[in-house]
């Protein structure tokens, strides 16, 4: 028996036998990768043409917790394009602070002054009130509004209030100087800068039409280069207004 299957098994047999199971081997495999191929093209058609369910797509924890954060954001609703746009003006006040908001925007309503007033010192206009427009100022160098009159007086000349009221505020502005303020009532209030350091008045006096409040000075940084004089503006309800408004009444 050992004898016939070893000759049997030998030369040209054997070698046809090895072929035979490698082709079968290889058909195998050729058959199985063939299949997969077919199940997998028809998986992506089917996610392609909505006809079947979408393939997993494995994913961390943390991008997992980002796309729920994201589903959660509120959406506001896009405005309309004729929608009105808010708009903010800035103006520029005496002091070099912008002014923005409601206030800004706001046209002041006209009440005219009706108290007492007399002018804050004796001398003649050597810059006006330029309501809102642009000016080039000599100091500064700059286009800038001018919201006071400059009148001209020597240093030390005496510094009077226009109108009745109380002292508000007395400070030391780093650009218009030493600063009393006065509120009239009625939405006024009256600014007396480039005062000497030595002021008479404090916050919360009560001055009448003619009370000297503090002599002219040379401490306006922004009006350095003009002439001596004092710059007086006046505020009404927020708003800068002409100066002549109040110094319009009689005086007492």
């Amino acid at each position: 028996m050992k004898k016939f299957f070893k000759g049997t098994l030998s030369g040209k047999s054997t070698a046809t036998i090895i072929c035979f199971c490698l082709a079968a081997v290889m058909a195998l495999g050729i058959f199985t990768y063939n299949k997969a191929e077919d199940e997998l093209t028809g998986e992506l058609t089917g996610v392609k043409n909505g006809t079947s369910g979408t393939l997993p797509i494995a994913q961390t924890e943390p991008a997992e917790e980002a796309n729920i954060a994201a589903e959660n954001v509120p959406v506001e609703p896009a405005q309309p394009a004729d929608a009105p746009q808010e708009t903010v003006i800035l103006e520029q006040d005496a002091f070099g602070t912008p002014e923005s908001g409601e206030n800004a925007a706001a046209e002041p309503v006209s009440v005219e002054f009706t108290g007492a007033s007399v002018s804050p010192v004796n001398g003649s206009i050597i810059s006006d009130y330029s309501d809102g427009e642009l000016v080039k100022s000599k100091t500064l160098s700059v286009w800038k509004t001018h919201d006071g009159i400059d009148i001209s007086a020597e240093t030390g000349t005496a510094v009077r209030s226009a109108a009745a009221g109380t002292v508000s505020s007395v400070t030391d502005d780093a650009m218009m100087g030493v600063t009393v303020v006065i509120d009239h009532g009625s939405g006024y209030e009256s600014y007396y800068c480039n005062l000497a350091y030595d002021v008479p008045v404090s916050e919360g006096d009560s001055v009448s039409a003619g009370t000297v409040i503090g002599e002219v000075g040379t401490t306006a940084e922004a009006e350095i280069s003009e002439e001596s004089h004092l710059h007086f503006g006046v505020k009404h309800n927020g708003q800068w207004t002409d100066p002549a408004d109040m110094l319009s009444g009689e005086g007492s």
